[in-house]
């Protein structure tokens, strides 16, 4: 595994409604988390990344959401 990769694997998955139905999206990627951060810290953290990108989906719903060590 390449340490450019980062430790974790990540990936959320949020959906809103819209007058045409849902839009969903999704991200993934590899991260290192900070020495002490928690699950809840990553996830947070990530979605604040969604809604820098896309304030679109500040009221959506996060429907997965998974971060594992990136290594087989």
């Amino acid at each position: 595994m390449s340490e450019q990769q980062g430790t974790h694997f990540i990936f959320m998955s949020l959906t809103v409604p819209t007058p045409q139905g849902f839009m969903t999206l999704r991200r993934s990627g590899a991260i290192t988390p900070p020495p002490g951060a928690t699950r809840l810290d990553m996830f947070e953290k990530l979605r604040q990344q969604v809604l820098a990108e896309d304030p679109s989906y500040a009221e959506a719903a996060v429907i997965s959401f998974d971060i594992q060590p990136n290594k087989l």
